[in-house]
């Protein structure tokens, strides 16, 4: 599995919490070869507004993948 995404900063982010991450997809997909490699995109930013507070980058990362309300309450996560 390849995740893209937009700066170094967030690749630093999900190493912190990609053994978790990956367990528990192993797990839920039963797939013990799966892996995850987390690249910076190539996009260039399209002007939109900063998100600064970890409910706005939420609400952001929502508006492009709304399957991520899903995988938040199964998981239990919580915004800081």
């Amino acid at each position: 599995m390849i995740l893209f995404v937009k700066n170094q900063t967030q690749v630093v982010e999900i190493q912190k919490e990609r053994v978790n991450f990956l367990n528990a997809m192993k797990r839920r997909l039963r797939n013990a070869q799966l892996q995850l490699i987390v690249e910076v995109s190539a996009e260039a930013s399209d002007g939109k507004q900063k998100a600064y507070t970890a409910a706005d980058k939420f609400k952001l990362m929502v508006e492009k993948n709304p399957l991520l309300v899903e995988l938040k309450k199964q998981f239990g996560l919580d915004l800081e």
